[in-house]
């Protein structure tokens, strides 16, 4: 019963080292993800240049540094008393042992004598001899390799406890460093912090200065936002229209799909919250949908997709396989590649090269283009996913970062 209890102690306690080691190594991952966007925001905010046109960018891009900065003031701070918890625990332990070990040694130095007294072999000789009958004689020979064995196990637990704390000091000394090294990350967070704060309220104070203006340049952007809107929709609810001319069982506003075509609809949908970001690095800077201006927050703006921000030079790619079906240029000369997935098309706006043609078939991950950086330093990646002629969340497709 006892050996089933110990059994089932040390299994708790594996189980609790595997929880615990679980935990610690998934606030080590995810604070490696967000240094990694932090990095990123640091990169933008040096790389863009502080400009009119480009200050409600920087507000956007400091409010979200600050945020994950926070996040990882958040993780150190539970890392840091994870680890004065686990401190405090192996103290507790160290002691009990210590504890244990001064017992067992008076136990064991106490035999020891006893041993020392009766060691000769004349002694244990007489202590047979003198048996009354055979059976008496026995039981004292079991009872002298009892006694040895129990002086054995009695040095050998020393041993072993005295191995425990000397694993447990070790363990204590880890920890400690450990502490001291996530606390000194803790208190660089916390400059950096109090860094970007003063220099948040610096740009939203040129921001509330010029509000009316920034205001009337965002409704001004919308307008024109809302117009490309509609000539995309004209032209998907074009290309439905040619799909599906003389066929059979075509309806209205949606493609008629061949069966590849379906089967390529089917792997798209199958591959949700799966598919591969169209940079290989950057960070999203306006979500998708109806949601408050960022900065001025008394407008309200609706986003068709995604706005991502990138390093100067980076590339785009596909995030399904697919047919290339429409190149794009505006006025201003800048690009964008159609990609169809069967009923769904991605759209990747705001390019200054392309390096696909109309009717390529492309797979997932190719490069089809570079994203335009404009002359305050701005790269930025416009982002589009239709399901037939309606705009869907991007962000729920893309694997998280």
């Amino acid at each position: 019963m006892k050996k089933h209890i110990y059994i089932l102690m040390l299994f708790l306690l594996c189980f609790a080292f595997a929880k615990a080691q679980s935990e610690k190594a998934a606030l080590e991952e995810r604070k490696a993800e967000i240094q990694n966007e932090i990095n990123q925001f640091d990169r933008l905010l040096k790389n863009v240049r502080k400009e009119e046109k480009t200050m409600v960018l920087l507000v956007e891009t400091i409010d979200k540094k600050i945020s994950r900065t926070q996040e990882i003031i958040n993780i150190t701070n539970k890392q840091a008393n994870t680890l004065t918890r686990n401190i405090k625990a192996n103290l507790v332990q160290i002691k009990k042992l210590e504890v244990e070990i001064k017992a067992l040694k008076a136990e064991y130095a106490e035999m020891i004598v006893k041993a020392y007294k009766s060691k000769n072999d004349q002694s244990r000789l007489m202590f047979l001899l003198s048996s009354e009958d055979f059976l008496q004689a026995y039981k004292r020979v079991q009872y002298l390799q009892s006694y040895a064995n129990y002086r054995k196990k009695q040095a050998d637990e020393i041993l072993l406890k005295s191995t425990a704390i000397a694993d447990k000091n070790e363990e204590l000394e880890s920890e400690k460093k450990e502490k001291s090294r996530v606390l000194d990350l803790n208190q660089r967070q916390r400059a950096a912090l109090k860094t970007d704060k003063v220099e948040q309220v610096d740009l939203l104070a040129v921001v509330k200065a010029n509000e009316k203006k920034y205001a009337a340049d965002i409704k001004e952007k919308s307008r024109e936002r809302n117009k490309i809107d509609s000539e995309l929709r004209a032209l998907i609810a074009a290309d439905i229209k040619a799909s599906n001319k003389g066929k059979t069982g075509a309806v209205a506003n949606k493609f008629f799909l061949t069966p590849e075509a379906k089967l390529l609809a089917n792997n798209f949908i199958s591959n949700k919250g799966k598919l591969p970001w169209p940079v290989e690095e950057g960070f999203v800077s306006r979500r998708y949908g109806k949601q408050p201006h960022p900065v001025v927050r008394s407008l309200t703006i609706d986003s068709n997709g995604l706005r991502m921000q990138s390093p100067e030079g980076a590339k785009v790619r596909s995030i399904f396989e697919g047919k290339v079906i429409r190149i794009t240029k505006s006025k201003y000369g800048i690009l964008a590649v159609h990609i169809r997935h069967g009923n769904y098309t991605s759209i990747y706006d705001n390019l200054k090269l392309v390096s696909v043609e109309t009717g390529d078939t492309v797979r997932t991950k190719d490069i089809i283009g570079e994203i335009f950086t404009s002359n305050s330093g701005e790269t930025e990646l416009k982002f589009v996913l239709m399901q037939d002629t309606e705009t869907v969340d991007p962000a729920q497709w893309i694997a998280r970062k």
